[in-house]
């Protein structure tokens, strides 16, 4: 990870960009899930995956924190506000294992802990081995499997729910 990586607030006028990277993010682990239809509908599929990324970063910009690097996003996360729901971590697949997943996760980590909640909680897909191992390394365990409706993907697909307990530690 590089000395530069700030994380900061997102702005609003990021929202299109945040969405892309989001988009290309999950398209570099999940793309297999659109994997096996037709032409046509992974088509239609990816455009409204691509515009509901956008939407949630217009709508959720002020619980979003954004890795960024030279002035450029790389990375970004959010959560549900004033809950310990992790909604969203998403890392530029070039950026990846570099550290800034972690340094985001950290951030909101901390973020909840200061709202005086003692867990962190998220969901992923149950396919998504990476994203599994990396929040497993940063201290989650699976506490939930089963079927869920993705309002993203339009269709009922195997999650995980993690949970992390936040503890003080002294220095």
């Amino acid at each position: 990870m590089s000395d530069a990586l700030t994380i900061r607030p997102a702005s609003i006028a990021e929202a299109d960009r945040l969405g892309h990277l989001a988009y290309f993010a999950w398209e570099s682990s999940m793309d297999h899930v659109l994997a096996g239809q037709s032409d046509a509908g992974p088509v239609a599929e990816r455009e409204a995956l691509l515009l509901s990324f956008q939407l949630f970063c217009i709508n959720a910009s002020a619980d979003i924190v954004v890795a960024d690097e030279g002035g450029m996003p790389i990375g970004w996360a959010a959560r549900d506000a004033m809950s310990a729901y992790v909604s969203d971590l998403w890392v530029d697949p070039l950026h990846q294992r570099q550290g800034v997943g972690r340094s985001l996760l950290r951030r909101i980590e901390d973020d909840i802990f200061r709202e005086g909640l003692d867990v962190s909680v998220l969901e992923t897909h149950a396919e998504n081995g990476g994203a599994i191992r990396f929040y497993a390394r940063e201290g989650y365990g699976i506490v939930w499997r089963g079927v869920k409706f993705s309002r993203l993907l339009g269709r009922r697909i195997e999650k995980v729910r993690m949970e992390k307990q936040l503890v003080v530690v002294a220095h």
